[in-house]
């Protein structure tokens, strides 16, 4: 289904195998660390659990960009908020440069704003934060840490070097901007699993 300027968009869990397939072989042509040896099984981008849907471009059959975002409830200082994040944003190497990334996570910014979510909280690189800026308009929340959940191993921001991103979207996150915006939020994932 078409999201925006040239966007598709789809529910991650209800796309056909062979996208799925084409999403995770972008991650893979995207991130060289990622390249699957001949004959190694692709995995699929996103637990099922969270409710990914995914903003893509094609050229041809490739899939050429891509972000999904990730949509979860948490528990915050005593209040509930609706968050959404994005997640495995991509675009081919050989099409970086020409306004597919940017667009893609324009599409997936407006999605969250539109979805009812409460705010919007993802981390990435420091240099990146640049292109997410221009891209969706997410500043950097400088004074918050993500932790993925309360075991010993979680993954935490702070300790990966990433930064937060962060964008209050409705009244309820809004009122309680105090007490997101310098905190340790717990993001009550798996072990393993982070935004």
């Amino acid at each position: 289904m078409p999201a925006s300027d040239g966007i598709e968009q789809v529910f991650y869990s209800e796309a056909p195998p062979d996208l799925r397939r084409r999403f995770a072989l972008l991650r893979h042509r995207a991130d060289p660390v990622l390249r699957p040896m001949p004959g190694e099984t692709v995995r699929d981008l996103h637990d099922p659990a969270l409710s990914a849907v995914s903003f893509y471009t094609c050229s041809g059959e490739a899939v050429i960009s891509y972000a999904a975002v990730l949509r979860k409830t948490i528990r915050h200082a005593a209040q509930t908020f609706e968050i959404a994040g994005l997640s495995a944003v991509l675009t081919d190497p050989e099409f970086r440069g020409r306004g597919f990334g940017r667009r893609t996570v324009a599409a997936a910014t407006r999605w969250i704003g539109e979805s009812g979510a409460d705010l919007g909280l993802f981390t990435c690189d420091p240099p990146l934060a640049r292109f997410y800026a221009r891209a969706g308009a997410w500043p950097v929340a400088g004074n918050i840490v993500l932790i993925g959940g309360r075991s010993a191993t979680a993954l935490r921001s702070d300790m990966l070097g990433k930064v937060v991103l962060m964008r209050l979207f409705t009244p309820h996150a809004m009122a309680a901007e105090p007490v997101l915006s310098q905190a340790t939020i717990d993001l009550d994932l798996p072990d393993g699993q982070f935004l």
